[in-house]
């Protein structure tokens, strides 16, 4: 299986776990992170769990596509959305109180950028 379609599902399983634990259970899933969500947080929280649940069925449908125009712009998205969750998670892990578990997002970014960018630079290469 080609280190491609392996990150897609990756990135679609958490996706999709996150976007059901954001609109089902939201308050059990921030407070892992060590943050309490109030009625507002709750909404705002099902909404960015609509998203995740979105982004993750988009790629489950897209990870057996050999190479498509759309599939080369999908990973590009990907690439740059993890290099910036990344940089985003990192400053937010040093700056802002958050449980040890917020380390497993910023490592999580790291190694999805840095997967998705080497399949975009191997095929130039």
């Amino acid at each position: 299986m080609k280190i491609r379609k392996i990150l897609i599902i990756i990135m679609a399983i958490m996706s999709l776990v996150w976007g059901i634990g954001f609109i089902l259970i939201p308050k059990f899933f921030w407070s892992l992170y060590g943050i309490a969500l109030d009625s507002q947080g709750v909404y705002m929280s099902r909404q960015l769990g609509t998203l995740f649940f979105m982004l993750g069925l988009i790629l489950w449908l897209a990870k057996g596509d050999p190479g498509s125009i759309a599939l080369r712009a999908i990973v590009v998205g990907l690439f740059v959305g993890n290099t910036l969750g990344f940089i985003l998670s990192l400053i937010g892990q040093l700056s802002v109180e958050i449980s040890p578990l917020g380390w497993v997002g910023v490592l999580s970014y790291l190694l999805l950028a840095l997967g998705f960018g080497y399949t975009l630079l191997k095929k130039y290469a």
